[in-house]
C-alpha cells in the first residue's frame, strides 16, 4: 500500500494581485512516479516551489489552501 507523500488541498497562489493557482487539489503517493506537465506559464514551477517553500521567499507570494506533507504543513 502506497502512503500519501504531499495532499495540496485548494491551494490559490498569488503574486501581488494577479493569481497564478487556482483551487487546485492534488495526491502525491510515495513509491509512484508523478509528472506536471502543461504549456509555458501554467504554474508548474509555482506549485513545486510551494512545495519546497521557495514562494516564501518571494515577498510579494501568497498563498491561501493547505500544503502537506507527511501529514504536516
Amino acid at each position: 500500500m502506497n502512503f500519501l507523500k504531499i495532499a495540496v488541498k485548494i491551494l490559490n497562489v498569488f503574486y501581488g494581485k494577479k493569481q497564478a493557482l487556482f483551487d487546485i487539489n492534488l495526491n502525491i503517493f510515495e513509491n509512484e512516479v508523478t509528472s506536471l506537465i502543461g504549456p509555458s506559464g501554467c504554474g508548474k514551477s509555482t506549485l513545486i516551489k510551494c512545495f519546497n517553500r521557495m514562494n516564501d521567499l518571494i515577498d510579494i507570494c501568497k498563498y491561501k489552501g493547505e500544503v502537506l506533507i507527511d501529514g504536516k504543513t
